[in-house]
């Protein structure tokens, strides 16, 4: 009999946001210097918020871990202000006061990208594996920037972001020209991890949480591949986006 993914299902965002600030601050406690992964966007806003207070209140101390990112766009400079890295510090690097130093960022200007992003995988991999991978999901069932026809084995590389992730990202660069490419941690190095922890909320969520759960494993529905590591993976839920389940 096939093994689940553990599932959670909390009333709402905050719930959602509480919990999964919970968990990072059990796997710092336990290992204040452990390697992790957060993701972007607004899904996880409410757990930076969280963690930022903890930070501030000296209840926890982010300042020896290890930030592995886990994607961004290529043909960006680091002092882009659109970039996902930019995001990240404004949102928690510096609220939260982690070092810059303590902070892995993808070498999406490097001269030779693909070397770069084997190296970074490389890293992640001397790191002993992340402790920890906090993930969000795409309408698209991406993970990280893994769009779909990602395999199950794949590592850190670049990839062509689809149409739709490229129209998602256009709201970030206020009239900018949306890069088409990124480089993103695999599905392959996430599944390494220790534990996994993938978020969402609301009823936007609810068919690509279901095609992820329910559906046959598959590339076109990267998220999907999480099933593969049952036993250290937790889905967090709303109600709205554990709907279709």
């Amino acid at each position: 009999m096939t093994q689940d993914p553990t599932l959670v299902i909390v009333k709402d965002a905050g719930e959602m946001s509480r919990m999964a600030a919970e968990i990072v601050t059990e796997v710092l406690t336990a290992r204040p210097t452990a390697p992790i992964s957060l993701p972007t966007g607004s899904t996880p806003v409410g757990m930076f918020d969280a963690l930022i207070d903890a930070s501030r209140n000296g209840t926890l101390d982010l300042t020896r871990f290890e930030l592995f990112c886990l994607d961004e766009y290529l043909g960006v400079t680091i002092d882009n202000p659109n970039t996902l890295t930019a995001w990240l510090k404004r949102t928690l690097i510096e609220p939260a006061g982690i070092p810059m130093d303590h902070v892995r960022t993808l070498p999406v200007d490097d001269p030779d990208p693909d070397a770069a992003a084997h190296r970074y995988d490389q890293a992640i991999a001397s790191a002993g594996n992340l402790a920890l991978a906090v993930l969000g999901i795409g309408n698209n069932g991406h993970i990280a920037y893994n769009e779909p026809g990602s395999e199950a084995d794949s590592r850190t590389r670049v990839i062509d972001l689809t149409q739709e992730s490229i129209d998602q990202a256009a709201g970030y660069f206020d009239g900018a020209t949306v890069p088409t490419q990124a480089m993103t941690v695999g599905v392959g190095t996430l599944l390494e991890a220790d534990r996994i922890v993938l978020i969402a909320h609301g009823a936007g969520k609810a068919e690509i949480i279901r095609r992820a759960l329910r559906d046959p494993m598959s590339a076109q529905v990267p998220a999907s591949w999480l099933r593969l590591a049952p036993d250290r993976v937790t889905f967090i839920l709303d109600e709205a986006a554990a709907g279709l389940l």
